[in-house]
């Protein structure tokens, strides 16, 4: 699958450098269940699924990081003047995860300022909008994940209800500020 290939040598190789071997490992099981799939659209939908989950993965695994490094820190008693390389890293994921959100929201915020002229206004509808697909991306992580757990296919299963559960997460998240 050509989307899955591009997906997986722009972006993943570059946290997998950071990540470790284990990323990668499970970068290209993602790969080989994308092209075990009978139905191409369901590899299109995963992968679309990912990507809108892979700012809100970043900041998870950024979020983790910092915590594990700032306890460490603490646990031993070392109170550097610096941050740590690790925690340079884990804001520098946070600061990509930042980004993926700005770049996947602006071409939508784009389209909505043709409508509405105020851009707080604009941005906040365009950053719904955003939320409403990773809603439909949720329901889509769902079923996906009932046909594999329905057809035994244990990493595919389990790869779409943590997709389901981050995007779940997220747009939790977004209801809770919104109202």
């Amino acid at each position: 699958m050509k989307l899955t290939s591009i997906i997986l040598e722009n972006e993943v190789d570059k946290l997998a450098y950071g990540l470790g071997d284990d990323f990668k490992v499970l970068a290209q099981g993602i790969e080989k269940e994308f092209d075990k799939a009978d139905d191409p659209k369901e590899g299109i939908i995963t992968t679309a699924s990912l990507l809108v989950a892979l700012p809100a993965i970043l900041g998870i695994i950024a979020r983790i990081g910092r915590n594990v490094s700032k306890f460490v820190r603490q646990t031993l008693g070392a109170k550097p003047s610096d941050p740590s390389e690790a925690e340079q890293y884990f804001a520098e994921m946070g600061e990509l995860a930042d980004k993926l959100h700005h770049l996947y929201i602006r071409p939508i915020e784009f389209a909505v300022k043709k409508f509405v002229k105020d851009s707080h206004k604009a941005h906040n509808i365009a950053n719904g909008i955003f939320h409403v697909i990773v809603a439909i991306m949720l329901i889509a992580s769902g079923v996906t994940a009932i046909k594999a757990l329905q057809a035994k296919n244990i990493s595919l299963a389990s790869l779409e209800s943590a997709l389901a559960a981050v995007k779940g997460g997220e747009v939790k998240e977004y209801l809770a500020k919104f109202f």
